[in-house]
């Protein structure tokens, strides 16, 4: 029976959350892609376990992601696909307005919902993106059995979300912290 992994990246270095300027949040997303991953935050061992026997691994082009396969499986080579990488909300505000980035992050995904995404991808194109990796992660597991996806976030939910409307028993609601997976078995 095919399985399919779902798994959070590990947690990048933290950085400070002083107050940015709108305009300042797109060199704030891009330096935060850039961060190497904190070391002392490590995987479960029952994650660094499925890693390990996984006949299939696959990771999103960003650096995280990469990393955390690294930090799970030293010297594996994984499938890496951009099709998997993290959906970015928008960053394109002109304000000089102060505000955390945690504060602009929920501001910037709640007008991403609504229909805004200057310089993004569309929520509407994003959850066609999400079917297209559900199917190929699909014809992998086929394939090679299983596979593991170290993924992102909400990439990951919208994956999941499509599994599990196409027959793929697993969980509904995914834990959304740093190294945290969720397994869809095709019922």
């Amino acid at each position: 029976m095919p399985t399919i992994v779902l798994a959070r990246h590990g947690k990048p270095m933290a950085r400070p959350r002083r107050a940015i300027p709108g305009r300042a949040l797109a060199a704030w997303v891009q330096e935060g892609d850039l961060l190497p991953l904190d070391r002392t935050h490590r995987p479960s061992p029952e994650l660094e376990q499925i890693a390990r026997t996984s006949p299939l691994i696959v990771a999103s082009t960003l650096r995280r992601s990469l990393e955390s396969v690294a930090l799970l499986v030293p010297g594996y080579d994984p499938l890496v696909d951009q099709l998997f990488r993290e959906v970015y909300r928008p960053t394109a505000l002109r304000t000089g307005l102060r505000l955390p980035p945690a504060f602009w992050e929920v501001l910037t995904r709640l007008a991403w919902f609504a229909g805004w995404s200057p310089g993004v991808e569309s929520y509407r194109a994003a959850r066609r993106r999400a079917v297209t990796a559900a199917d190929r992660l699909v014809v992998l597991a086929r394939d090679h059995g299983s596979v593991l996806l170290v993924g992102h976030g909400f990439m990951d939910g919208l994956i999941a979300r499509r599994l599990r409307r196409t027959g793929w028993q697993g969980p509904r609601f995914r834990p959304r912290r740093f190294w945290a997976f969720s397994r869809y078995d095709l019922a």
